[in-house]
């Protein structure tokens, strides 16, 4: 699985058969950029009920096109749903996705409040990709809440998203530096883009590897 950052909270993850958009929404509501994106599948956290296309209500569907598939799939209810090789799973109650590729496991919470509860992240699998919001604001979940989750799942690989940013409307939000410092992080990296497969993963059980994408 290829994963790439498109702004904010939104990623790409692409298989070989499809491509998965996260939060595009929120990325259109965040004042960062928002580039014309090819993808198959949308994944919303931050929906409840469209009128009739979250990317039509919103008016980005001249943002959003399809990629492999004609007509872009949108996902914001619980259930699970399986498009092209990929399983995405959003349980009741759950602001966030797993999101499973052959032997490879992402949980994707970049929509996730403060209101959340950790103990929902336990019990999870074997988690590959953790992306998660750590800007630590009033939109977003504290250091505290963050840190019982990356105990809970235990990550191979985390993927910090929503901190402040040139360019967006963040500036309550801390930064990239402030949330090293905080967690002491010492296996960091900046990318344009992460290919993460099972040997990778297992390679890199040391500690957490932290990789933010740029």
């Amino acid at each position: 699985m290829k994963i790439k950052k498109i702004g904010w909270t939104s990623f790409l993850l692409t298989s070989d058969n499809i491509t998965a958009l996260t939060d595009p929404l929120m990325l259109a509501n965040s004042g960062v950029n928002f580039p014309k994106t090819r993808a198959d599948v949308c994944i919303f956290t931050d929906i409840k009920d469209p009128k009739k296309s979250i990317l039509e209500d919103n008016k980005l569907d001249n943002k959003v096109v399809g990629d492999k598939r004609e007509k872009v799939m949108e996902v914001y209810t619980p259930g699970e749903y399986e498009v092209g090789g990929i399983m995405i799973r959003r349980g009741i109650g759950d602001n966030f996705y797993l999101i499973d590729e052959k032997n490879i496991r992402v949980v994707y919470m970049g929509g996730t409040d403060n209101s959340f509860d950790p103990k929902d992240t336990k019990d999870l699998g074997d988690v590959d990709v953790l992306i998660i919001p750590v800007g630590d604001g009033v939109t977003f979940m504290d250091f505290e809440k963050i840190e019982k989750i990356i105990s809970n799942t235990d990550p191979a690989i985390l993927i910090p998203c929503a901190y402040k940013e040139e360019g967006g409307n963040n500036k309550d939000l801390k930064g990239k530096e402030e949330f090293i410092k905080h967690f002491g992080f010492a296996n960091v990296r900046d990318e344009n883009y992460l290919n993460v497969n099972k040997k990778r993963v297992e390679e890199d059980q040391a500690g957490v590897e932290v990789v933010f994408l740029q």
